[in-house]
């Protein structure tokens, strides 16, 4: 790997975690990578990234919360129906 392709490290280890499915300890990386005034910009821009693939779309929410809705009340129905 030439000088150019190497990631910053902290970067590697977000995608790394990410490449694992360990969303929740790369989601705590990439926030505490955010969160460190001395870290360097190419690393923030990483974690900044990381996190936002892997916020959910807004339409993906909303349609869950309806399914969830839409379920309640099925059952709801068929427990007053007896």
């Amino acid at each position: 790997m030439s000088r150019t392709e190497r990631r910053p490290p902290r970067a590697e280890r977000i995608r790394v975690l990410l490449d694992a499915g360990d969303h929740r300890a790369a989601r705590a990386e990439a926030r505490a990578v955010l969160a460190d005034p001395a870290a360097p910009e190419g690393e923030r821009a990483a974690a900044a990234a990381a996190l936002a693939s892997l916020a959910p779309d807004r339409g993906v929410v909303a349609a869950g919360a309806i399914g969830v809705a839409v379920a309640i009340a099925i059952a709801a129905g068929v427990l007053l129906r007896g």
